[in-house]
């Protein structure tokens, strides 16, 4: 594609070449000849230190920030932000995908992944052929590509779009994290109906506050087209902000009678629910194999952006019965003696959700242990916190190792013992051992809860990721005992 095309809208100075482009990359490794080199500052790393090796591998262009001083054998385009520039140049560079397929985009604390995978789920027994990008990877029918973030960064968002039509799949639900928000990596999507699940204390250490950490989420909804649908939660707090600030279609969901879509019964156990929903007045009874008052939430969420895509409400409701679990989300995988859930839960209100729901459904002999960690290079407030929600409800408790990144797992698990007042935990830095002890440990009372990673394959330590798989862990010992 030529520069000039896939320049188009972005502000910049410097000279512009009549030069065709064969790729775009913000890593100077998957650089080749005749690429773009977009040098990104990160977090850890500065994309100016790379743009030798770029042009070492190929590059014909660089684009960098003001700072970028030109004194390169290849042209320079300067921007006032890389990251804004690159989201612009990934839409330009794949054509605007996001103009040609149905978008569905979620935000929230909790719930995003749920949320989207029971989307995903009606839409394609509904002959909506549908892809989805998230926490589990970027899935295209039945192949699964792991992206490594929530949102991945724009050149491989608008590729995997354009991956997604090219194939003629032309629905898309999207987690929208607020890293990726406030990070420019949605910011030239086309959303068809954007969804709100909740906001709780999370990322502060990335956005500051909390207030700040609202208003990136609120970025979403001024992406959706104007003939498009706001999903909006309205028992959180912040609802109201984002139903005031916004002038499209709106469908609200909550316990509250106000909303448009709300349980009017409900009843729970270990592995099912049945649940009676008020749709716009009309009542409707609902079995489920996914259980807790959050999954009510996900579900109604659901539910209002598929009758929003003109789904009727008794094909919605088939598919929903039809669900057997949500992969690393509250997940049984223990066997008729031991029962063993694993979750994805990292946040003190996921831990609220989870064992708040088994301490209501346990019989009065059951005992619930509770293994977990927590993630490093994040909020360190959180911690405490979590270890407190843990010792409440646990009667017995395991920390241990929880992608520890590049700060100490000493220093992350003594965040986390600050949050205990009794004697009730005891400490496995390795988390296969620890996994391995909770199964050894367990009698025919205790339910055993794996929580942090979910249905993750790895586990980073440091910056290089090692092949760990709780699962596999859980599997092997159970087949041994």
């Amino acid at each position: 594609m030529n520069l000039h095309k896939i320049l188009d809208g972005v502000n910049y100075s410097g000279v512009v070449k009549d030069i065709d482009i064969k790729n775009i990359s913000y890593d100077s490794r998957k650089i080749s000849t005749g690429s773009i080199f977009v040098a990104v500052e990160g977090e850890k790393y500065d994309g100016n230190n790379f743009i030798d090796e770029a042009i070492k591998n190929g590059a014909r262009v660089i684009i960098s920030n003001e700072k970028a001083v030109n004194n390169y054998k290849v042209p320079l385009i300067k921007v006032k932000n890389t990251r804004e520039a690159m989201s612009r140049l990934a839409d330009n560079f794949f054509n605007h995908p996001s103009s040609k397929i149905n978008i569905v985009g979620i935000t929230g604390t909790n719930g995003k992944t749920t949320t989207t995978y029971i989307i995903n789920k009606i839409f394609n027994d509904n002959h909506l052929s549908t892809g989805s990008i998230g926490t589990l990877g970027f899935i295209s029918n039945s192949d699964i590509i792991n992206t490594g973030y929530t949102t991945p960064e724009s050149i491989e968002l608008h590729s995997f779009l354009d991956q997604l039509y090219k194939a003629k799949i032309y629905n898309v639900v999207i987690e929208v994290s607020s890293h990726s928000l406030a990070l420019h990596r949605v910011d030239d999507i086309i959303v068809n109906t954007g969804i709100y699940t909740n906001l709780s204390s999370e990322h502060l250490d990335f956005h500051g506050d909390i207030e700040s950490y609202f208003q990136e989420k609120l970025k979403l909804f001024n992406l959706i087209k104007k003939d498009g649908s706001a999903i909006i939660n309205i028992d959180d707090s912040y609802s109201s902000k984002i139903i005031n600030s916004i002038k499209t279609n709106i469908i609200t969901y909550g316990f509250s009678k106000n909303a448009d879509i709300y349980p009017t019964t409900y009843s729970f156990s270990y592995n099912k629910m049945s649940f009676t929903l008020s749709v716009f007045n009309e009542k409707y009874k609902i079995k489920s194999n996914i259980t807790g008052k959050y999954n009510i939430y996900n579900i109604m969420a659901a539910v209002a952006c598929c009758i929003a895509n003109s789904i009727p409400i008794h094909n919605i409701i088939n598919s929903i019965e039809r669900i057997k679990s949500i992969p690393g989300r509250m997940e049984f995988v223990g066997n008729k003696d031991k029962k063993i859930f694993i979750d994805y839960a990292h946040t003190p209100d996921a831990f609220e959700n989870i064992l708040s729901l088994i301490s209501e459904i346990k019989n009065k002999n059951n005992k619930i242990m509770t293994l977990f960690g927590c993630g490093g290079d994040r909020d360190k407030s959180k911690r405490s916190i979590m270890a407190g929600i843990v010792e409440e409800y646990s009667n017995s408790i395991i920390v241990t190792s929880d992608n520890p990144r590049t700060e100490s797992l000493k220093n992350i698990i003594k965040d986390i013992s600050q949050g205990f007042s009794s004697k009730k935990h005891i400490i496995i830095k390795n988390r296969e051992e620890a996994i391995m002890y909770a199964i050894r440990e367990m009698d025919k009372n205790s339910i055993l809860l794996i929580l942090g990673k979910g249905r993750e394959n790895y586990e980073l330590v440091g910056n290089i990721k090692h092949n760990h798989d709780d699962i596999g862990i859980i599997k092997r010992e159970l087949d041994e005992s």
